[in-house]
């Protein structure tokens, strides 16, 4: 349990550093004051940093999740343009696909053309004779 709080303090330090945040809740928490005659009663600024603490922790709760929903919808949008990517690619081959099919059946309507007339003309030859 230790070591998770221990890891999760290191982790907001990094992050805290990151955005150009000074104060981490450990940082906050040792803070010590000097006593002074007529100063704060040390109860209430302990009982203050704690709130402080408690929403420094939920900052960086709130900010971490907001980074790692950050991160899902980049991975999901590479992922949909890689999708994207793909489907052009599919697209233009099936579309250089089309194009070549109708070569060949303007070919081959060509060729029969070709061959109904040449059946023409034998049977024309055949009934000529």
């Amino acid at each position: 349990m230790q070591e998770d709080y221990e890891r999760k303090l290191q982790d907001q330090k990094d992050l805290f550093k990151q955005l150009g945040i000074k104060l981490d809740a450990l940082s906050i928490h040792e803070k010590e004051f000097p006593i002074k005659m007529r100063g704060y009663e040390k109860e209430d600024v302990d009982r203050l940093l704690d709130e402080v603490i408690v929403d420094y922790e939920r900052f960086y709760d709130i900010i971490t999740d907001l980074l790692d929903k950050y991160k899902e919808i980049q991975r999901r949008q590479a992922y949909f343009e890689e999708e994207k990517r793909q489907w052009s690619a599919q697209r233009a081959k099936l579309e250089n696909t089309n194009v070549v099919d109708r070569q060949v059946v303007d070919e081959g309507i060509r060729a029969l053309e070709r061959s109904l007339e040449h059946f023409r003309l034998n049977i024309r030859k055949e009934f000529e004779v």
